[in-house]
C-alpha cells in the first residue's frame, strides 16, 4: 500500500490532510466533490438539511453523527471563517441564541461541544470554524477524536487511500485482503 494520498486535481497539503479523516467512504467522497469544485463543504452546504439558517449562522443535523447521540449538530458561520479569533461580537450573540433555540425546539437538556478552530493536522476534518453539539441518547459512550494522534493519523491516512482506490473505480473485491478489513466497516460492507 501507498503512504501517501494522491488525489488528481487536489494539491493543497491541508485539504489532503482534511480528507485523510474521513470516517466513511460516503464522507470522504463527499469532501473531494466539494474540494475539487473548489467549494468549501460548509459555505455551501446543499447536501444538508438545514435546521437553521440566520444571518450569522446555519444548524444541521450532522448526517455523520457519533454514535450514541440522539443529536449531533453542527453550527457554522455563514462568513468564512477558520479561527475562533475572527467571530464579531454580533456573531458571538448569535451564537449564543442559536444554542438556546436548538435547546429549546429538541428538548434537551444537557450536551457536549467541541470547537474546531483550524489544524487540520490536529485531527479537523473542514478547514472552516465549526461546532459539534452532541445531546447523548444514554445508549453508550460518546467519544469525538479531539487530537488523534499519530497512530490514528497512520490508519486514517491508510484508509483515505483505500477509499480513494475504490473511489477511482477499483472494485471491493479486488483490494488486498488487509486493505478490505481497513474499511468494510466503514462502507457497509461485512
Amino acid at each position: 500500500m501507498e503512504n501517501s494520498l494522491v488525489v488528481p486535481g487536489i494539491t493543497s497539503n491541508s485539504t489532503l490532510t482534511c480528507l485523510a479523516r474521513a470516517r466513511t467512504y460516503q464522507q470522504y467522497c463527499a469532501m473531494v466533490k466539494q474540494a475539487l469544485a473548489g467549494r468549501c463543504i460548509f459555505c455551501d452546504p446543499a447536501d444538508e438539511k438545514i435546521l437553521f439558517t440566520g444571518f450569522f449562522w446555519r444548524a444541521w443535523q450532522n448526517r455523520f453523527a457519533e454514535e450514541h447521540t440522539r443529536h449531533h449538530f453542527m453550527i457554522v458561520p455563514i462568513r468564512h471563517v477558520v479561527t475562533i479569533d475572527e467571530l464579531t461580537t454580533l456573531e458571538w450573540r448569535a451564537l449564543q441564541e442559536l444554542f438556546r433555540r436548538l435547546k429549546k425546539e429538541f428538548g434537551y437538556t444537557a450536551a457536549g461541544v467541541l470547537v474546531r478552530d483550524n489544524a487540520p493536522e490536529l485531527a479537523g476534518t473542514i478547514e472552516h470554524l465549526h461546532f459539534h453539539v452532541m445531546v447523548p441518547d444514554g445508549t453508550g459512550r460518546v467519544e469525538t477524536p479531539f487530537c488523534k494522534g499519530s497512530e490514528k493519523d497512520g490508519e486514517s491516512l491508510r484508509r483515505a487511500i483505500v477509499f480513494e482506490s475504490l473511489r477511482r473505480g477499483v472494485p471491493f473485491e479486488d483490494l488486498p485482503a488487509v486493505e478490505q478489513a481497513l474499511v468494510a466497516d466503514r462502507l457497509g460492507v461485512k
